[in-house]
Protein backbone atom coordinates (compact mmCIF):
# COMPACT_ATOMS: atom_id res chain seq x y z
CA UNK A 1 0.00 0.00 0.00
CA UNK A 2 1.23 3.42 -0.93
CA UNK A 3 -0.79 5.64 1.42
CA UNK A 4 -4.15 6.07 3.15
CA UNK A 5 -6.55 8.84 4.11
CA UNK A 6 -9.97 9.38 5.59
CA UNK A 7 -12.87 9.40 3.14
CA UNK A 8 -16.62 9.88 3.45
CA UNK A 9 -18.54 6.81 2.30
CA UNK A 10 -22.24 6.93 1.49
CA UNK A 11 -24.23 3.87 2.55
CA UNK A 12 -27.66 3.07 1.20
CA UNK A 13 -29.86 0.94 3.46
CA UNK A 14 -32.42 -0.82 1.22
CA UNK A 15 -34.48 -2.16 4.11
CA UNK A 16 -35.39 1.38 5.18
CA UNK A 17 -34.60 3.14 1.89
CA UNK A 18 -32.37 5.54 3.79
CA UNK A 19 -28.84 6.85 3.36
CA UNK A 20 -26.12 7.49 5.93
CA UNK A 21 -22.62 8.90 5.59
CA UNK A 22 -19.60 7.66 7.53
CA UNK A 23 -15.86 8.31 7.67
CA UNK A 24 -13.61 5.35 6.82
CA UNK A 25 -9.91 4.80 6.34
CA UNK A 26 -9.20 4.15 2.65
CA UNK A 27 -5.91 2.56 1.58
CA UNK A 28 -4.44 3.07 -1.89
CA UNK A 29 -2.18 1.03 -4.16
CA UNK A 30 1.06 2.45 -5.52
CA UNK A 31 -0.77 3.33 -8.77
CA UNK A 32 -3.25 5.50 -6.81
CA UNK A 33 -6.22 3.14 -7.11
CA UNK A 34 -8.21 2.16 -4.03
CA UNK A 35 -6.98 -1.09 -2.52
CA UNK A 36 -9.03 -1.63 0.66
CA UNK A 37 -11.03 0.31 3.25
CA UNK A 38 -12.21 -0.26 6.78
CA UNK A 39 -15.46 -2.20 6.98
CA UNK A 40 -16.62 -0.21 9.99
CA UNK A 41 -16.53 3.58 10.24
CA UNK A 42 -13.71 5.08 12.28
CA UNK A 43 -13.88 7.72 14.99
CA UNK A 44 -11.40 10.46 15.85
CA UNK A 45 -8.90 9.51 18.54
CA UNK A 46 -5.82 10.86 20.23
CA UNK A 47 -3.73 10.21 23.30
CA UNK A 48 -3.79 13.95 24.02
CA UNK A 49 -6.27 16.68 23.17
CA UNK A 50 -3.76 18.04 20.65
CA UNK A 51 -3.60 14.64 18.91
CA UNK A 52 -7.40 14.42 18.93
CA UNK A 53 -7.68 17.90 17.41
CA UNK A 54 -5.17 16.93 14.70
CA UNK A 55 -7.11 13.73 13.92
CA UNK A 56 -10.33 15.74 13.63
CA UNK A 57 -8.53 18.07 11.21
CA UNK A 58 -7.69 15.04 9.05
CA UNK A 59 -11.34 13.94 9.26
CA UNK A 60 -12.42 17.33 7.95
CA UNK A 61 -10.09 16.95 4.97
CA UNK A 62 -12.22 13.97 3.89
CA UNK A 63 -14.96 16.45 2.98
CA UNK A 64 -12.68 18.05 0.38
CA UNK A 65 -12.71 14.88 -1.69
CA UNK A 66 -15.61 13.29 -3.56
CA UNK A 67 -17.94 11.14 -1.48
CA UNK A 68 -17.51 7.44 -2.22
CA UNK A 69 -20.02 4.61 -2.23
CA UNK A 70 -19.64 0.85 -2.18
CA UNK A 71 -20.53 -0.80 -5.48
CA UNK A 72 -21.02 -4.55 -5.53
CA UNK A 73 -20.04 -6.50 -8.64
CA UNK A 74 -19.12 -10.08 -9.60
CA UNK A 75 -15.56 -9.62 -8.36
CA UNK A 76 -16.62 -8.20 -4.98
CA UNK A 77 -17.05 -4.71 -3.65
CA UNK A 78 -15.32 -1.59 -4.95
CA UNK A 79 -15.49 2.05 -3.97
CA UNK A 80 -16.63 4.51 -6.62
CA UNK A 81 -17.43 8.21 -6.59
CA UNK A 82 -20.98 8.90 -5.46
CA UNK A 83 -22.84 10.44 -8.40
CA UNK A 84 -25.70 11.79 -6.29
CA UNK A 85 -23.94 15.07 -5.50
CA UNK A 86 -26.20 18.03 -4.99
CA UNK A 87 -26.95 19.98 -8.14
CA UNK A 88 -25.82 23.59 -8.34
CA UNK A 89 -28.71 25.98 -7.74
CA UNK A 90 -29.09 29.73 -8.19
CA UNK A 91 -28.22 30.49 -4.57
CA UNK A 92 -24.88 28.66 -4.62
CA UNK A 93 -23.05 31.44 -6.49
CA UNK A 94 -23.92 34.18 -4.02
CA UNK A 95 -23.44 31.79 -1.11
CA UNK A 96 -19.86 31.12 -2.24
CA UNK A 97 -19.24 34.84 -2.65
CA UNK A 98 -20.62 35.45 0.84
CA UNK A 99 -18.46 32.70 2.35
CA UNK A 100 -15.35 34.03 0.60
CA UNK A 101 -16.08 37.49 2.01
CA UNK A 102 -16.55 36.10 5.53
CA UNK A 103 -13.35 34.05 5.15
CA UNK A 104 -11.45 37.21 4.17
CA UNK A 105 -12.69 38.91 7.33
CA UNK A 106 -11.75 35.93 9.50
CA UNK A 107 -8.33 35.58 7.91
CA UNK A 108 -7.63 39.20 8.75
CA UNK A 109 -9.02 38.91 12.30
CA UNK A 110 -7.07 35.77 13.13
CA UNK A 111 -3.91 36.23 11.06
CA UNK A 112 -3.61 39.62 9.41
CA UNK A 113 -3.96 41.55 12.66
CA UNK A 114 -1.46 39.37 14.53
CA UNK A 115 1.56 41.34 15.86
CA UNK A 116 4.02 39.07 14.03
CA UNK A 117 2.45 40.07 10.71
CA UNK A 118 3.51 43.67 11.35
CA UNK A 119 7.05 42.68 12.26
CA UNK A 120 8.04 40.02 9.70
CA UNK A 121 8.04 40.87 5.99
CA UNK A 122 8.18 37.21 4.93
CA UNK A 123 5.04 36.44 6.92
CA UNK A 124 3.39 39.53 5.44
CA UNK A 125 4.16 38.31 1.92
CA UNK A 126 2.66 34.88 2.56
CA UNK A 127 -0.37 36.41 4.27
CA UNK A 128 -0.96 38.80 1.37
CA UNK A 129 -0.92 35.88 -1.08
CA UNK A 130 -3.56 34.09 0.99
CA UNK A 131 -5.69 37.23 1.17
CA UNK A 132 -5.31 37.84 -2.58
CA UNK A 133 -6.31 34.23 -3.30
CA UNK A 134 -9.51 34.59 -1.28
CA UNK A 135 -10.28 37.88 -3.02
CA UNK A 136 -9.72 36.17 -6.39
CA UNK A 137 -12.06 33.35 -5.34
CA UNK A 138 -14.73 35.93 -4.57
CA UNK A 139 -14.23 37.61 -7.95
CA UNK A 140 -14.34 34.36 -9.91
CA UNK A 141 -17.54 33.25 -8.17
CA UNK A 142 -19.00 36.62 -9.12
CA UNK A 143 -17.95 36.11 -12.74
CA UNK A 144 -19.58 32.68 -12.78
CA UNK A 145 -22.82 34.21 -11.51
CA UNK A 146 -22.60 37.04 -14.06
CA UNK A 147 -21.85 34.63 -16.94
CA UNK A 148 -24.68 32.33 -15.87
CA UNK A 149 -27.25 35.10 -15.57
CA UNK A 150 -26.13 36.76 -18.83
CA UNK A 151 -26.66 33.66 -20.94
Amino acid sequence: MSHWNYRVIRKHHPETDSVTYHVHEVYYRDDGGIDVWTQEPVTPMGETTAELREDIRYFLQAFRRPVLEVQENDEGATLVSDDTDDAINDGHYFELMDRASVALDYVYQFLGSHPLMKKDERLQEVYEKAEESLAELYQRAGLLEFDRSSS
